[in-house]
Parts: C-alpha cells; structure tokens; sequence
C-alpha cells in the first residue's frame, strides 16, 4: 500500500482523499500536446477539474511514453480557481516547455491522487499498457481524438456536454484552447450535496473469528477531513485499543499498535463530527458509524495443504516438497522427516517459513518408489499468545514416478512420421486443471512450475525477469502468459485442455503479457521496441543495446522477441502445443480438441472466433521457434518445471527431455541423440 500519511489518533485534524463520490469528481479536462509550430509545439497543458471546487493539492499528472509504457514526466496539479461553468468548478492547469508532452502514436498520461491512486490513465493515438510508475499493469483509454503537426497552435482537445462526472462528457476535436476557463459547449449541474458515509469496513459487522493481529479498514463515500478523535477501538477484555492510521489507495487502514486478545468483544466508532467531507459546503456524518466483531480464539496450528498430497503418484523424482500451514510457526529439530523405500532415509534442506515451508530432498529419489513424509507435531508450535503445538503428527504418503526414459517407451523414432504418431500418443489426454478455481487450478500449478529457485516464497516471471512474491490470482504484478495465444486455435471454453495447459502457460509481468498481446513470436532487430529486464539470479538487465538480455517487439511489425535465457523455454513450449493438440477428441472426456499448427506463413496466423470451438489454429514463427530451441537449450531449472507440469498434468513436454525431436518432428532431420550443449547444462547420459 501507498503510505499518505501515518500518526496515533491523538493528532489533529488532517486532510486526505479517498474514494470516488457519488456528488464530486475530478478528471483531465483539457490537453494540449502538438501542433504546427516550426521551432516546436507551443503551450503544451493539461487542465484537470475538481467539479465540487475541492481541493486539488496532492493530486499528479504523470506522463507516459507508449513505445514501451514508461512513465517519462511527473508533475504536481496546482491550486487552480474557482470558475462557474453552470456550477462552480476548480480548474487547474500543469504547463509544459515546448515539445515537453510527447506526441503520441501512442503517448498517454495518468491522473494520480493523493495515496497514489490512479484516478485515469487516458491516452492519444491508440492504447498500451503502462510498465512503470503508478499505471504500471494498467492499459490506457484513448480518448479518441488527435492532434497533429498541422494542428493549430492555441487550440487543444476538450470535454464538451453536460454533468459532473467524466463519463457525462466527451473528446471534441481541436477548437480554440480555454485552459482555466469554462471549455465551450461543456456546462456543469451541480450534484446533490450529499454528507460523507462509510461505504466498507474490514470486518463488517459482527463478524467472527477476524485474526487478532490484522489491520483494520475503512472507505469513506468521499474525500475527507478526519479528527484526531475519528476512530476510537475498544475490546471487553484489553480495554481502548491505540491506533496506527494509514491511508492507501484502497482507503484506510488501522493498525492497532499492540495486537488484539484472542476471543474477545470489540467496537470500532467512527464519530460522525470528526468525519467532514471536502466540497464547498463542508458536511459531517448524518451520525455515528459503528461496527462489533468478536476475534478467533487461540486454535493449534494444522497442516493445510503440502506437495505432493497424501496418496499421489507419478510424483517427480526430483520433487520439492511443500508443507503449508494454517498460521505461522516456529520449528525445531528434524521436525520433517523423509523415507522412502530404496532411498532410506533421506536428508532435507529446509527453507522458507514462518507459515510455508519446502523442504528438498539432498538426493534424487529412485523411480517407483514408496515415500513418507512425516511432519513431527511435538517439534511444531504457533507463533501468538500461548505457543500450541500441532495437535497429531501428519504423515503424507507418495510414490515416485517411472521416470522420463520408461515414459517414452513406446515412442518411435525411426522416422519423422512415425515419431509424431508415437509421441502424439504418448502426451495426448492428459489430466485437466481448471483455469481459475477454489480447487487446484492453474495459479497453483504455475507458482510452483515458475518458483525462483533462490526463494520458495517467489516466482520469476517469463519476460520481465522479475522475481515477485507469490500472490495468486488478481496480484497486481502478474498473470498468466498464454505462450500460444488462446485466439489462435482456442478459447477459455468449459474443460478445454489447451486453454488451461501449464506446458504452455506460463507467469508473466502482467503489463508485459499486455504488451506481447497475440504477437506471434519471432526475430525484431529493426523499428522494435525494448521490453527490458530485471537482473535476478544472474540473468537478466543490462544496456538496451538490440538484441542484448531483452525483449523487442514491435506491434506494427507483429513481431514479438523473447529476451535470449527464455527463447527456447517459448520455443518449447508452442512446438509442444503443435505435437499434443492433432484434433480429434479428448481420449478420456470425448471433447473435441483443436489441430494445433506451427508454420512459417504470417498470413495463415489469423484470430479465430471467440466462444465457439475452433478445428484449427496456427502460431509461429516456426523457423524462428527452432532456430531459439537450438540457441538456448534446456536446463536444470526447464526441466524441473516439466516434473512439476507432470505431476499434475500427468504428461511431459518432449522437447526437454528429447531437444533432438524437434528438429526429426518439423523438418524430418532425425537424429537418434540429443545434441551436446544438453549435457552441458548439467544432464547426465
């Protein structure tokens, strides 16, 4: 969260803003960024409006070049004056030197309040998703119109119409600038003066078992003016509770400084005469807003979920293991122990904690066999109020997989015909994830196949080389990244195995995913754009000299290229989707599956209907697939992620284990070894 400001509720009277109001609204009003003037654009503004006169201080234009969705000016919004335009308004104008707003195809800016909010991220000659600075994940709204180097200097793009709230207006072409005055044809209604309200509380009333040591929020209807008596926090057992305020995007929060009792009555107030919203004519609360929670008692830590899970099979063999836990806990002595049938017993490298734990195995576990994973209750305790120890020792039983070798056993490779017959069969009807579920879905499979090896806690995302905390689905940092574009061949369909297939998908930087879009993958060296990465473990970062350790694209070209450590896991990946999916029907489901097709003809790759079951998709470049598969090959950490697919999936990606096939399978240049550079990165024969 964004910190505004943060004091014990014995302060005084502070202003800040918070959540859009139902009666007041502040927006971009007015932009002026190019026009025909020969030594340079001329009186570059944006006007923002306030439209119930309230204050503006706090509020930033920031400017954001749409090449590559960086932000490149910050600035704050000036006072500004009262005008009556119909109803009194604030307007207030940020004024930039000559040539000091870019001029777009696309270029955008964002409205950013005070907690650092975004208010609007609207944009001029097209739309793109923003990589840095406060829009950072968000895709633009273009307004719809432009303007030119043959644009009339003094002039600008105006909202015109009637209202008080942005969507009650819209973009007029360029016409004679009014900056700090009434735009023509745009005329203000005064909205209903309503006083401020509690829209939200966490928790809500009466609620139970709320986790003694969580932060407490609240959203007002409007910005406001608090007292220092505005909040007020009292338990049955501990008595008047101090607060620590913070304000966010998402509203307040409320720290209680030392953590509540276990099961214990509580009352939040918010005194209405402490609480004065920020229009022209100050209100306080109609009344008095009051919530009672009750907090959970004190319950023993339990095991809620670990990886593998009790009875499962095909287990990999060089798996790590998971222990998750209900709350933190502290742990001592060998309080995991493993042993399998032929390994013994076998020492474990423990990281993580306090409330997620993996443990992995100094050893490589032996095909087919039989394993124990005990987790010792005695050596496990909680970490609040009395420490209670995990009430029953949990045990968790697995049996290994056969191995890759013995997975391919029926796989012929005498021939480039007969090996797409064999190895189709062999990775064909596999076991379905859904995408998104309470259950075991996709977001589950991922965060384990994509871990940072330097930390179980982490993910590293595909493109952007960031390591971010393991957040799940609606994170804010990223998503899933269809490595074959689900709108080439298939759809988020009910039980549709290709749109929910981990091979295939992969954890992406949510505005980077955007940016790639449907681009068909392929070599950009010239007119692309960078998408640069982080250095994290050793990869990564560096100048922005083509082609260097980034990624370009370029959307005009349709030309998207992966930075050089990911282009053979991308590779991989799409050929994969080309072998598994033949058409036909599921084996297991009786569903029709698409026929998936990797060629090297543009004008073949084309968008297929949107909720309607598609026979036939192409993705590519396949030239270009092969020439990163044999550029990059796989290593340790690609092949792990195909045993964590596996163990859910129960398939494997053929082209880690066998990198030859892909060349025998797509120009039938067979070969019955793999090529050096596998052994190199750490294989062994």
């Amino acid at each position: 969260m964004h910190i505004y400001r943060s004091c014990l509720f014995s302060a005084a009277l502070f202003a800040v803003a918070l959540a859009d109001s139902a009666s007041a609204a502040v927006f971009i009003n007015e932009l002026h960024y190019d026009d025909s003037t020969a030594s340079g654009d001329t009186g570059e503004r944006v006007e923002v409006v306030a439209t119930a006169g309230e204050s503006l201080d706090g509020y930033r234009i920031v400017l954001y070049n749409g090449s590559g969705g960086a932000q490149y000016d910050d600035d704050p919004v000036p006072t500004g004056a009262l005008r009556t335009c119909g109803a009194t308004v604030r307007l207030a104008v940020v004024s930039y030197p000559s040539n000091g707003i870019q001029n777009g195809a696309p270029d955008g800016l964002a409205l950013v309040d005070p907690a650092g909010a975004v208010v609007q991220f609207l944009s001029y000659e097209g739309a793109f998703a923003a990589t840095s600075g406060p829009a950072s994940g968000m895709t633009s709204v273009d307004i719809g119109v432009l303007e030119t180097n043959a644009t009339a200097a003094g002039t600008s793009l105006q909202l015109s119409g009637q209202g008080n709230t942005p969507a009650q207006f819209s973009w007029q072409p360029s016409r004679a600038e009014s900056f700090g005055e009434c735009n023509a044809g745009q005329t203000f209604v005064q909205a209903e003066d309503l006083p401020p309200s509690v829209v939200s509380t966490v928790p809500v009333q009466n609620a139970v078992d709320v986790n003694p040591s969580a932060n407490l929020s609240v959203v007002f209807s409007e910005p406001v003016y608090l007292g220092g008596g505005a909040f007020a926090l009292t338990c049955a057992t501990t008595g008047p509770r101090a607060l620590a305020v913070t304000l966010g995007s998402d509203g307040y929060t409320l720290d209680p400084v030392t953590d509540l009792g276990f099961d214990e009555a509580c009352t939040l107030t918010i005194t209405a005469s402490e609480v004065v919203d920020l229009d022209l004519k100050p209100n306080t609360m109609a009344s008095d807003f009051v919530i009672s929670f009750r907090t959970a008692p004190d319950r023993a830590p339990a095991v809620v979920s670990t990886q593998p899970s009790n009875g499962a099979a095909g287990v990999p063999a060089s798996v790590t293991l998971e222990v998750n836990f209900s709350e933190s806990v502290s742990v001592t002595g060998d309080w995991a122990r493993l042993n399998c049938g032929s390994s013994g017993s076998v020492p474990l490298s423990i990281s993580g904690g306090p409330a997620q734990w993996s443990l992995d195995p100094s050893v490589s576990l032996q095909p087919l066999e039989s394993c124990s994973l005990r987790v010792v209750a005695s050596q496990v305790a909680d970490l609040d109020g009395l420490p209670d120890p995990l009430a029953a020792d949990v045990v968790v039983e697995f049996v290994t997989s056969a191995g890759p070798g013995a997975y391919y056993a029926d796989v012929d490779a005498s021939s480039c015909t007969v090996l797409r017959e064999t190895l189709h069969a062999a990775i064909d009807d596999h076991t379905f994830y859904p995408y998104t579920a309470t259950t075991t879905d996709t977001w589950d499979i991922l965060e384990l196949a994509d871990q940072d090896p330097a930390n179980s806690g982490r993910i590293v995302d595909v493109y952007r080389n960031a390591s971010y905390a393991k957040a799940g689905g609606g994170n804010a940092n990223y998503n899933r990244e269809h490595t074959w574009p689900n709108s080439y061949g298939y759809n988020d369909l009910t039980g549709d195995h290709a749109y929910t297939d981990a091979h295939m998908l992969y954890l992406s930087n949510s505005a980077y995913n955007s940016s790639r879009s449907n681009i068909p993958y392929g070599n950009c060296n010239m007119g692309c754009s960078p998408l640069v990465t982080e250095l994290t473990n050793g990869q990564g970062g560096g100048p922005q000299v083509y082609p260097g350790q980034h990624n370009w694209f370029s959307s005009a070209l349709n030309l998207f290229e992966v930075w050089s450590a990911r282009k053979g896991d991308v590779a991989r990946a799409v050929l994969y989707m080309d072998i598994r999916y033949e058409g036909g029907m599921h084996g297991i489901t009786n569903r029709p599956e698409p026929d998936l097709i990797v060629v090297d003809n543009p004008g073949l790759i084309q968008t297929t209907p949107a909720g309607v079951f598609a026979p036939v998709g192409y993705m590519g470049l396949k030239s270009v697939l092969l020439q990163w598969h044999a550029a990059d090959p796989p290593d340790a950490n690609e092949q792990l992620r195909n045993d964590v697919v596996f163990s859910y999936q129960g398939n494997r990606n053929p082209f880690i284990d066998h990198p030859e096939w892909a060349e025998c399978l797509h120009t039938c240049t067979c070969s019955s070894a793999p090529p050096v550079e596998i052994f190199e990165n750490g294989f062994e024969g």
